[in-house]
């Protein structure tokens, strides 16, 4: 399965949540395309929206995209 990147997410907004932490952000997904290019896959995305976090781009980064499970672009790999 190849990862999703924003060109393959339809919906207007993206939310981003960290189980670790609590944060939440919930984006344009237009605004971000304009930003990032379409073709940014979402693993990408998550390492840049989640800069100035301790564990941001490592193995106990716990950010994830919960808009791309509703939308069933991803399914969830941590238990």
């Amino acid at each position: 399965m190849t990862l999703p990147r924003l060109k393959d997410y339809r919906a207007d907004k993206i939310d981003m949540s960290c189980n670790w932490c609590g944060s939440y952000g919930e984006f344009e997904r237009k605004a971000l395309i304009k930003k990032f290019g379409a073709n940014t896959k979402f693993s990408e995305l998550r390492r840049i929206l989640a800069n100035g976090c301790e564990y941001a781009g490592t193995d106990r980064c716990y950010a994830s995209f919960p808009c791309l499970l509703n939308a069933r672009l991803l399914i969830e790999a941590r238990g």
